[in-house]
């Protein structure tokens, strides 16, 4: 499913609004406090950390590294340290410190936070659904729930949290990855026939991608499974698609499908399944698999294994699962800015300790100018 995967970090790719690289972003309140001590002759030299209110998977560097070259002199790029994307944090930890003058950072803090919190968000997500699903692949289908300004990042971040790939052409770009999707649902609507789109994705489509035809948007999936792979006996896999309408994807719907393409001899026929499912549906779809893998194990075990293929023994119930909506629409990761350090002299507000937090994992920014 996820052939010439390559992940990379990426610094100097994201296709940032001109708005926010000149600080237009910003909350009001900081422009004004910094035009204010601007007129009182004040521009002290402070450093600001951002500083995690709950755990999560920390994405978005690349983007922030971007802002901050714009920004940001030479001379204080040394006073920048942040984790790497993918890392884990806990609560209270700090993700990112920058030593600068106020001046120089205040338009861009607002945006700043707004990155990681938004970003950490996804890749928590994603992270979550890799864990329910226990070593499956997970793939995000989330562009079309969120705005398109935010779907590369929304993708690139999903990938820092675990998931092998993504739908959108940007972000998988981003992550140095093919964009993972070989026909939309239209096609076999368009189509009117299951195998009639079948046809038309293995004679038309492009010839490097793995060919994967979806079942259940228009008959049982079952049916349209036997229909299909005998059809087209060396099609690489079956996603199944069962319209919301009529319940969704059912572990029992996708156990019925990988027996039945058994009993045709389509064993190495691969399933994938995509939906609006999230961690807890994951894990009953797992439940299910794991019932089924016993009992196949039992079946087996008085007969002449000799001649059966290695992965008939212990095999996974589906190859890939494809979030839709859960990535995408996962709450931000809450995230404060905090001043902590003025003119060398620790400091905070109420509730913070003053001076600046432990922080042992971060490390400095690379830039890409």
């Amino acid at each position: 499913w996820f052939d010439k995967i390559e992940i990379r970090k990426m610094s100097d790719k994201f296709d940032l609004n001109k708005l926010v690289l000149v600080g237009e972003t910003a909350e009001a309140s900081l422009r004004r406090t910094s035009e204010i001590l601007r007129d009182q002759g004040l521009n002290p030299n402070v450093t600001i950390e951002f500083i995690s209110k709950e755990q999560g998977v920390f994405s978005g560097y690349g983007e922030i590294s971007q802002i901050i070259s714009r920004f940001l002199p030479k001379a204080f790029r040394d006073e920048v340290l942040c984790l790497n994307d993918g890392d884990i944090f806990a609560k209270g930890e700090v993700i990112l410190r920058v030593s600068c003058t106020f001046a120089v950072i205040a338009n861009y803090i607002t945006a700043i936070n707004g990155i990681i919190s938004s970003s950490s968000g996804w890749a928590t997500a994603a992270k979550e659904c890799v864990d329910s699903a226990e070593g499956i692949p997970i793939v995000n289908f989330g562009a079309p729930h969120v705005h398109p300004n935010v779907v590369g990042t929304m993708d690139y971040s999903s990938i820092q949290g675990g998931a092998k790939g993504c739908s959108s052409i940007l972000g998988a770009s981003l992550a140095d990855l093919t964009p993972v999707g070989s026909m939309n649902e239209s096609l076999v609507v368009i189509m009117g026939d299951v195998v009639e789109a079948a046809e038309a994705l293995v004679n038309s489509g492009d010839s490097e991608l793995p060919k994967v035809v979806s079942i259940g948007i228009l008959g049982d999936e079952g049916e349209e499974a036997k229909k299909v792979v005998e059809n087209f006996p060396s099609i690489r896999g079956l996603k199944l698609e069962t319209p919301e309408e009529r319940g969704g994807i059912k572990g029992e719907t996708l156990r019925e499908v990988r027996e039945r393409l058994d009993q045709l001899g389509f064993i190495n026929t691969q399933l994938s399944i995509s939906g609006d499912l999230n961690p807890s549906l994951i894990k009953e779809i797992i439940e299910v698999e794991k019932e089924w893998q016993s009992e196949s194990n039992s079946n087996f075990e008085n007969q002449n294994l000799e001649n059966m293929p290695a992965n008939n023994l212990n095999r996974r119930l589906v190859q890939a699962i494809g979030i839709d909506r859960y990535i995408a629409c996962r709450k931000p990761i809450k995230i404060g800015s905090y001043l902590k350090i003025i003119d060398g002299n620790p400091v905070s507000k109420r509730g913070q300790v003053p001076g600046i937090l432990p922080g042992a994992r971060l490390n400095k920014m690379s830039f890409s100018n």
